[in-house]
């Protein structure tokens, strides 16, 4: 549990005996990984049900944004681990009180570690639980931010070796392979990409529907009611990213169809050798099979130039089709 009280240290303690004491004073209580006694000692002190991990894990998206008295209770899906292989999106839940907001996670989305380190310098100004909550949300609007930048520079980079024409050398010898590049390597990357970005747009849509649901409430009350602008700007910054998310998911299909073009033609190219490869030694085997026949009256067998003329027609046979398929650009 980590107290913060305006103009003081943070507090992290798992002392269930300094929770009454700290938490009066407290405008942002942030659980991480409470245990059962640390919920219900934070539920004694700020008299409201703190959701366990179960409950904020079975909860169905309609049934995450609800109202209880002058408590809002909102849970939203976020982003964590954005910097790992795999990336996670994990239930957050922020109960909000006329007094303070509660926090409950259990992950540590990195935009919590920055709000609360901008909390060391700004701890006077942030003197309420609505400013916390207004705060947080900008911090967690601004990882995306960060994270959907990242994404889209990995995009540009991968799109660069996808559709790379290649160095002049290979621009200039016809025999060089469209792309040297590992394919395996670029469908990982493309499967990281994506998926970084369809977790992106998850978190996205579901702070846009809580923002949308504080807004709502906001208008008939006087109590949220000047926190109603600060949301508005929140809202449209998360259309805007949202709508970012969307082209991005849209490029990384691009890359993907292109790249899974490009294995095709690696495919038919090494195919299409395989193919003239036969097409060209199967007439020397013709000719060979001819004349490996055991029959008694063979005209060419007592021919002292027999297997000189049978050596003389295998070599042409297999000449003539390879010039053929290098006029008509086959090769």
């Amino acid at each position: 549990m980590i107290f913060y009280v305006p103009g003081q240290t943070p507090v992290q303690t798992a002392d269930l005996g300094a929770c009454a004491s700290l938490s009066p004073r407290a405008v942002w209580i942030d659980l991480l990984e409470p245990t059962r006694d640390e919920e219900q000692a934070v539920e004694g002190a700020i008299g409201q049900e703190v959701p366990t991990r179960d409950e904020m894990q079975a909860l169905e998206p309609s049934s995450r944004l609800y109202q209880e008295g002058n408590v809002l209770f909102m849970t939203a899906t976020l982003l964590a681990r954005s910097d790992s292989v795999h990336p996670e999106r994990v239930p957050v839940s922020f109960i909000l009180t006329p007094e303070r907001l509660v926090t409950v996670r259990y992950a540590t989305p990195r935009a919590f570690e920055g709000f609360a380190a901008r909390w060391a310098s700004k701890s006077a100004e942030i003197d309420s639980g609505l400013k916390t909550f207004k705060g947080l949300l900008d911090a967690i609007v601004e990882r995306l931010a960060e994270v959907l930048d990242r994404t889209g520079d990995g995009v540009d980079q991968l799109s660069l070796e996808v559709l790379s024409e290649g160095t002049q050398t290979e621009r200039a010898t016809s025999q060089q392979r469209p792309l040297q590049a590992d394919f395996r390597r670029l469908l990982r990357r493309i499967g990281r990409l994506s998926d970084l970005a369809s977790r992106v747009r998850e978190s996205l849509v579901s702070l846009s529907r809580l923002v949308t649901f504080f807004r709502e409430l906001a208008k008939n009350d006087p109590r949220l009611a000047p926190a109603n602008p600060h949301l508005k700007a929140v809202g449209d910054d998360l259309t805007s990213l949202g709508d970012h998310a969307t082209f991005l998911s849209s490029k990384v299909s691009f890359l993907l169809d292109a790249t899974l073009g490009l294995i095709n033609n690696e495919q038919n190219g090494i195919i299409k050798i395989v193919s003239v490869a036969a097409v060209v030694f199967l007439p020397p085997t013709l000719v060979a099979s001819i004349y490996g026949m055991n029959f008694q009256h063979l005209p060419e067998l007592g021919w002292h130039f027999g297997y000189p003329m049978a050596l003389g027609l295998m070599l042409v046979s297999a000449v003539l089709p390879y010039v053929l398929f290098r006029r008509k650009g086959w090769l």
